[in-house]
């Protein structure tokens, strides 16, 4: 589905921006925007560059959309919520008993906002086959200096994005680079082709 209706797809967005704004400004508040906070938690990533890019979108109105980025904010976002629903709604885990309003908006709402912005206000076909490799380095990069650091001897918490469900760093990513391909092949159907 593809609306082409640029008014309602900006109304859409600024919704958004107020949702992921609030629960960015609540979590950083909250932790006192610590660097282990940051460094502890993808999701905040990702929530920051879906804000940067439908900012982008809104202001900028471009004709359409470059592939890389759109693929690279919505699988990001798309992963958030997949982590944190089975972090939150998994065979052990207390469902969402610890869980605050920041962390509604932050792995529940803004990635579900984001997906839903792509399928109806993003036209499709716009992936190539190499897309999902570069949509995984941000993860890999982001899972390196988690790794340095905590070897050069500070503490970093692990992370839910490469350690989902016990699984390790690189079974994780080849999962997410999995989920990657699902995306670029639902697009291609979507548009009604094959590249």
């Amino acid at each position: 589905m593809y609306i082409r209706n640029n008014t309602i797809a900006v109304v859409f967005r600024v919704v958004f921006l107020i949702i992921c704004g609030a629960g960015l400004v609540m979590k950083l508040l909250y932790s006192r925007f610590s660097i282990d906070t940051i460094m502890s938690d993808f999701a905040l990533i990702s929530n920051v560059l879906a804000l940067i890019y439908f900012a982008y979108l809104i202001i900028a109105r471009p004709g359409y959309e470059r592939g890389m980025l759109r693929g690279a904010v919505t699988i990001y976002m798309l992963v958030t919520f997949i982590v944190y629903y089975f972090i939150h709604f998994g065979v052990d885990a207390d469902p969402l008993q610890n869980l605050s309003l920041a962390g509604y908006l932050l792995y529940f709402a803004a990635p579900l906002m984001a997906v839903l912005d792509y399928l109806l206000f993003c036209r499709k076909g716009w992936f190539t086959s190499y897309s999902p490799l570069i949509w995984t380095i941000l993860p890999v990069v982001f899972n390196l200096a988690i790794f340095i650091i905590n070897r050069i001897g500070i503490y970093v918490a692990s992370i839910p994005y490469f350690n989902l469900l016990g699984l390790n760093m690189i079974v994780t990513l080849f999962v997410f680079l999995g989920v990657s391909y699902l995306l670029f092949a639902a697009d291609n159907l979507m548009a009604g082709r094959r590249r």
